[in-house]
């Protein structure tokens, strides 16, 4: 199987997800996942804003502001092929950005990071995906967006998945980088060595 079947596959099942058990599966991976210690200590993280079958996310965003984290969400802007990062609050305005995904209404150039290396040793990454294996190899949606960020910025990359998303594996290609730590709903991921 491709990477394209392999992806299409996969978005297919997680759409078919019982609502009942999106829910109750959103709540125990949320739990799981802003409980570990590099989200923990984290002073800024980065989370992207969940679309269609994806993992709620807005528990993260609240519950990092609720205890003073800074938090900032991927912008794309139009025609530049490349990631942004914007500063949000609770203030923040939302509108259609690239892919169909919320983005931050910008009210301040200064909320906008360019350089991915922001997010560093001080920082944790949420980061979206289609498909993982145990190695916490991962499958994204194929732009490369987040494989670009990830090879400059040094922040513990935290995975979030439906069990039903992992693959036995995943053979890496030279610009992929591996996540930190996946969670799903049944257990944590971790490379092994």
């Amino acid at each position: 199987m491709t990477k394209s079947e392999l992806r299409s596959d996969i978005l297919e099942r997680r759409s078919g997800i019982n609502p009942d058990d999106r829910s109750l599966w959103d709540q125990i991976i949320f739990e799981r996942a802003h409980k570990v210690r590099a989200f923990q200590i984290a002073e800024r993280v980065h989370i992207f804003r969940n679309i269609g079958s994806e993992i709620e996310t807005m528990p993260f965003i609240e519950y990092a502001w609720g205890i003073g984290k800074e938090v900032y969400v991927p912008v794309v802007p139009p025609g530049k092929g490349v990631m942004h990062h914007c500063r949000i609050t609770w203030r923040t305005s939302w509108r259609e950005g690239a892919f169909g995904i919320p983005e931050p209404v910008i009210e301040s150039e200064e909320d906008v990071i360019t350089n991915d290396a922001f997010f560093d040793a001080n920082a944790a990454i949420i980061v979206p995906l289609v498909a993982f294996d145990r190695q916490c190899h991962r499958i994204g949606y194929g732009k490369g967006y987040y494989d670009k960020f990830l090879r400059t910025a040094t922040a513990p990359s935290i995975g979030i998945a439906y069990e039903m998303q992992r693959v036995h594996s995943i053979i890496p290609e030279s610009h992929d980088v591996a996540l930190t730590c996946v969670a799903t709903q049944e257990r944590w991921y971790v490379p092994s060595a």
